[in-house]
């Protein structure tokens, strides 16, 4: 059985081999949760799926209103903006999906088997050594974006995967270890992995993202500092939704 608890590591910190690519769903997810592993392995890149503008620019949201915004547009543009410079701190090229996340949206699990195809046919184009991606903690997004990646694991298993505990999210209580279980029950097995990370590049990486630290709590941003990995190995396309895989066309 896999566990969520913190572990203690009496060996060294290894880098993943690269090229490394980062499966990100929004904007800062791949810095919130893994800047200190891209810090550490420059010339990385990180692949976002949620990075479409709004279709109704002036749309406000609470999480858009909750970090200074007065529309969606107004977001978009900053974040754009601060993910630009966010990445080039790290060393990180960024390359979006351009898919419209669920906030601005009704219809978002529609475009689960799209996702899936464009984020394999990309992954086809980078030829990564090593894929990071988000366990897939409690935000429909996030959920969405890891299903595809794991159907894309089988498509590519010469490549080596991660998963990274995802923040905010994985604060709350329970939800790693759910997750991890229901990667057990596809036949996914999550080991911990213990990767090297440049902490001073991660704080500065951070600091960028002014607007979205507006709208994060004190105990998001005292879990961003901290990154943990689980290597996973095994298959999951039998277990994961049969149709979506077909649909998907991979």
């Amino acid at each position: 059985m896999v566990s969520a608890q913190a572990h203690s590591w009496a060996d060294e910190p290894s880098l993943p081999q690269s090229p490394l690519a980062v499966i990100s769903p929004h904007l800062d997810d791949a810095i919130l949760s893994c800047a200190g592993l891209l810090a550490a392995r420059p010339g990385s890149t990180v692949v976002t799926v949620y990075t479409a503008r709004a279709p109704t620019p002036n749309l406000l949201t609470d999480w858009d209103r909750r970090c200074g915004f007065a529309n969606a547009a107004a977001a978009m543009e900053c974040r754009l903006a601060e993910d630009r410079e966010a990445l080039r701190s790290v060393g990180a090229t960024g390359m979006g999906l351009d898919f419209l996340d669920s906030q601005y949206t009704s219809t978002a699990d529609e475009d689960a088997p799209l996702i899936t195809e464009r984020l394999f046919n990309l992954l086809m184009r980078l030829a990564p050594a090593t894929v990071v991606m988000p366990l897939g903690l409690f935000h429909s997004d996030h959920v969405r974006v890891s299903d595809a990646a794991l159907m894309i694991r089988d498509a590519l298993p010469g490549v080596a995967w991660f998963g990274y505990e995802d923040v905010p999210y994985r604060q709350q209580q329970g939800v790693v270890q759910a997750r991890l279980s229901q990667l057990q029950a596809r036949g996914v097995t999550a080991t911990p992995a213990h990767l090297a990370v440049d902490a001073a590049g991660k704080a500065r990486a951070i600091g960028v993202y002014a607007s979205q630290l507006m709208g994060l709590d004190s105990t998001a941003l005292k879990l961003a500092v901290h990154e943990t990995y689980w290597r996973l190995t095994g298959s999951a396309r039998d277990a994961v939704c049969d149709g979506a895989w077909r649909d998907a066309r991979l």
